[in-house]
């Protein structure tokens, strides 16, 4: 199926919507914000016009503008205006705003009812293959990428995501029993309390001792990271970053381009992993003043440096340059939620539709699974 047959209502966006009773200030403040030239005005949930930024300039030079400002938006607004039906085809409806030089049209049901905004950008967008979800997200997976954005998913599904969720246990129970059994062993075998120190609370800054704690305290989470940078979901987490750079940037989904893209995302889950191991590190530090104040400077510590920090570790540790397969496989899976985005178009989500896309319960479901499992099979972690 072209793209361009396809019905506006996949493609029709959400513009600001103004009553006949606002003042005309308030349009210009809409328009602006929106980058819109033209804004729907909308009773009881039908169109009853439009106004564009022409027709309010056209009234304020009929007097003083700081007086015309707050005239209601009926006093300028086009009432007889075109529309469009949410079957129209792309096509059609960019021949409509060549004609008569509009720049957007109003979407409407068959009963009247104001149901968004087809933009001209949007229609063209379709012939150069450019119509993207306006954020997107994405996952490393033991099965390769995963994105979701606008409402779609392609690449690795929920199989990958639980894998992924497996995975990130097995790792960091290997390193707490590493360096659990490792100190205690230690400790039987040569009399130096490292075990009798990583249990201990920290007491006081001023002792080596708890200095020595805090440090077997951190070995687990140094090892983990260390075990993340040298499998292979470091690259696919890396090639899944870069691709959606690509995306966000409206580069071209080619490894030319793509392979220039960053790292690092800013968005990406390790930065809020930063922040929350901060936040914990520095609230439960006893530094002898009252617990309120230690709280509130571990959340203004936190603040400030959670996302130099996870842009740090993602850096060193949860990425890293990915291999020509892994590349292309973060490729092909952005062209297929490009795909997908483009068949379907802009569709609003539930909640629990979000929360399922973004991945986060398959993972936990991962994790939870390899610790039930190591319960009932009798397995200590300590």
């Amino acid at each position: 199926m072209m793209l361009w047959s396809l019905p506006v209502e996949r493609y029709m966006t959400s513009v600001p919507v103004l009553s006949p009773e606002d003042p005309l200030a308030k349009a210009v403040a809409l328009a602006r914000a929106a980058r819109a030239s033209t804004l729907p005005v909308v009773q009881d949930g039908r169109l009853v016009g439009v106004i564009a930024e022409s027709d309010i300039a056209r009234l304020m030079q009929q007097g003083d503008p700081h007086q015309q400002q707050y005239l209601p938006v009926s006093a300028a607004m086009t009432r007889d205006t075109l529309f469009v039906l949410p079957f129209t085809p792309t096509t059609h409806a960019l021949q409509l705003m060549q004609e008569y030089g509009f720049s957007s049209l109003p979407v409407v049901s068959q009963d009247g009812e104001y149901l968004g905004t087809v933009l001209r950008s949007d229609v063209l967008a379709l012939t150069c293959d450019t119509v993207r979800p306006p954020m997107v997200g994405g996952m490393a997976t033991p099965l390769g990428v995963y994105l979701t954005g606008g409402g779609v998913r392609a690449g690795a599904g929920d199989l990958g995501l639980f894998l992924t969720g497996v995975l990130l246990m097995t790792l960091n129970l290997i390193a707490l029993v590493l360096v659990y059994s490792g100190s205690r062993w230690i400790q039987q075998h040569t009399g130096i309390p490292l075990y009798a120190m990583l249990l201990s609370p920290t007491a006081s800054l001023l002792d080596w001792q708890d200095w020595i704690g805090m440090a077997l305290r951190a070995m687990p989470i140094v090892l983990f990271l260390l075990f993340v940078r040298l499998s292979p979901i470091a690259g696919i987490h890396a090639a899944e970053h870069m691709t959606v750079h690509a995306i966000e940037r409206g580069e071209p989904l080619e490894p030319e381009f793509v392979r220039r893209m960053p790292r690092v995302h800013p968005r990406c889950g390790t930065n809020l992993a930063a922040g929350a191991l901060v936040f914990l590190t520095l609230a439960n530090l006893n530094v002898g003043i009252y617990r309120d104040v230690t709280l509130l400077l571990a959340f203004v510590t936190t603040l400030l440096v959670w996302r130099p920090i996870g842009n740090l570790l993602q850096a060193l540790f949860t990425t890293r340059p990915p291999s020509e397969r892994q590349l292309r496989n973060g490729i092909e899976v952005g062209k297929q939620l490009l795909h997908r985005y483009q068949m379907q178009g802009y569709r609003p989500l539930t909640l629990r539709e979000r929360i399922w896309n973004m991945g986060i319960l398959q993972i936990a479901t991962g994790m939870m699974v390899v610790w039930w499992a190591l319960d009932i099979l009798g397995f200590g972690i300590w």
